[in-house]
């Protein structure tokens, strides 16, 4: 194992680095007594936001993408939070 300046170089891949910017957690989803959490990442060396999902509900897309801002990938992780509630209202 070689340790670079920025990641880890364990010969042909690359280990995926992100700093963890912002860290959200959820719990009273209808019909769950389930806590969840999610996190906005910072991919490095790229400097990308993106979201990381601990939990999905079936048929409800994750935030998918690139964020401009901490505050548009934290906007995308709680609009995900209430569409997976009103998914689980549905299936009663």
């Amino acid at each position: 194992m070689v340790i670079s300046g920025i990641g880890l170089d364990l010969g042909a891949q690359m280990v995926k680095t992100v700093e963890v910017v912002l860290e959200l957690k959820a719990s009273g989803f209808i019909k769950s007594e389930k806590v969840t959490r999610a996190r906005v990442v910072r991919g490095i060396p790229s400097g990308i936001l993106s979201c990381e999902i601990d939990d999905s509900v079936n048929g409800v897309l994750l935030p998918q993408g690139v964020y401009a801002s901490i505050d548009e990938a934290r906007a995308a992780i709680l609009d995900y939070w209430v569409r997976c509630d009103a998914a689980l209202e549905s299936e009663a």
